[in-house]
């Protein structure tokens, strides 16, 4: 576990991100590419460069969390859980599912995402530059764990849903880019490949992220992390077997365990004993967009983009459940606001140890199974932890609930709906062309090959 702040720096020598995008391979200020790639340090410093632009703002910093849990709400007021009162035109569009295929928001995702691919890509394309095979290995593996985090998201929000009722997930998922891009003048035209062959992708990435990974990797990736986005991908296909195999890996080997409270989960400096993964952000680099959306004014927050509605607090059964009064009233403007995020150079908690009991519940409930403990009993190891009274028995809604609960603004709304074939607020089916990200304008102006979703 991490105990002390580690400062994430961005890939000054390497790469620079400049405003449109691209990725300048020769900034003058700095360094020639070629004298960066042909350096274990340049190629080392490429690595922590995409570790970094995955602690933007943008990308999971915050806003790739909010996004997902905006389109999950249905934009009327009597009827969500959360709800939008920001000034961002963006996020009131998904909030709305009024999206255009100019949201800057929708653009500043796949942009970072790919920023992220191809930094990885040339990783793994001049590890030969790295001397020790061992750390070659295991930065490898880390690329590996990065791409397979980005490309679920990726199709997660711009293609529509995996469905394990059919025999092929043909639907057009996202573009796969797997060679390094080093010239952007060049023609990179390409269709988006099917959800199917994303999904292979991703499975195979992070089986191999898994394989070459150390069970302790300092603040980076580790096996772990690994296994249990794993655990993730499998439970978004209705894969419950592997979902429960992966699930059951982390919860029994990794060290894991859940913290003392609920409240203790959150709004850290130090990855805790709950964390299996987390963005680190520092003073000078990350950007806590959680934060600046969920948090009021003198927390560092815009003041509530992001407000709590009654519709939520009416889903919990017990109203000591510290889940249900983990919030505060802003007294600038009455709105009521998550208390998961108030540091706003905290770190941003990707995948907590909750989430996999939580896997491993759903998981055995549906096969009739209880590897590991049974689903009673890890559904209550979580309300006895936030202080709710027990079940005495259990179903698979109280299960699904129990999701909605403990993880609430964290992500995972959209996703839930989509994989349960669930709607929102009886509006929007699970499937609707409304819950999928468009592809973005810039792209489709510059990919001649690329296939826009359908309803925009």
């Amino acid at each position: 576990m991490k105990t002390n702040k580690f400062i994430l720096y961005t890939i000054f020598a390497a790469f620079l991100v400049s405003c449109d995008g691209q990725l300048d391979i020769d900034p003058r200020q700095r360094e020639d590419a070629s004298i960066t790639l042909s350096t274990e340090k340049g190629i080392s410093d490429v690595l922590s460069g995409a570790y970094s632009i995955l602690a933007n703002g943008d990308a999971y910093g915050g806003r790739i969390q909010v996004s997902a849990d905006l389109l999950a709400q249905t934009g009327v007021t009597s009827t969500t859980n959360f709800r939008w009162r920001g000034t961002f035109a963006t996020f009131r569009q998904m909030y709305t599912k009024t999206m255009l295929v100019d949201n800057g928001q929708v653009q500043s995702i796949w942009q970072r995402s790919y920023e992220i691919i191809n930094a990885t890509n040339v990783v793994m394309e001049n590890i030969d530059k790295v001397q020790d095979p061992d750390r070659a290995k295991v930065m490898v593996a880390e690329a590996k764990f990065l791409q397979g985090l980005v490309y679920f998201d990726l199709v997660r929000l711009f293609a529509k849903p995996y469905d394990a009722a059919v025999t092929a997930n043909s639907q057009l998922g996202v573009v796969i880019r797997p060679k390094a891009i080093y010239n952007f003048d060049s023609d990179l035209s390409a269709e988006r490949s099917s959800v199917d062959e994303v999904y292979k992708l991703i499975i195979n990435s992070l089986n191999q992220a898994y394989t070459d990974l150390p069970a302790d990797n300092g603040f980076f990736a580790n096996k772990y992390a690994a296994k249990a986005l794993l655990a993730r991908v499998y439970l978004q296909q209705q894969n419950y077997p592997a979902a429960l195999s992966a699930a059951q890996d982390v919860i029994a080997n990794s060290g894991a365990k859940l913290s003392a409270t609920y409240k203790d989960a959150f709004n850290h400096d130090v990855n805790q004993i709950e964390d299996i993964f987390a963005i680190q952000i520092t003073k000078q680099t990350g950007d806590n967009q959680l934060v600046n959306h969920y948090g009021s004014e003198d927390v560092g927050g815009r003041g509530g983009d992001v407000e709590i509605r009654t519709t939520y607090l009416n889903k919990f059964t017990d109203l000591n459940d510290e889940r249900r009064n983990f919030n505060y009233i802003n007294p600038d403007n009455g709105r009521r606001l998550s208390s998961k995020f108030t540091n706003e150079f905290g770190d941003v908690p990707m995948i907590r140890l909750a989430e996999l009991i939580l896997i491993r519940a759903e998981a055995n409930f549906r096969l009739g199974s209880s590897i590991g403990a049974t689903p009673l009993v890890d559904i209550n190891s979580l309300r006895t932890r936030a202080k709710a009274a027990n079940f005495t028995s259990i179903t698979l809604a109280q299960i699904l609930n129990e999701r909605v609960l403990e993880l609430a603004m964290e992500g995972f709304a959209i996703h839930d709906v989509k994989r349960t074939k669930g709607n929102i607020g009886g509006t929007y089916n699970w499937d609707s062309n409304l819950l999928v990200f468009p592809i973005p304008l810039r792209e489709t102006d510059n990919n001649k090959k690329i296939t826009q979703n359908p309803g925009y």
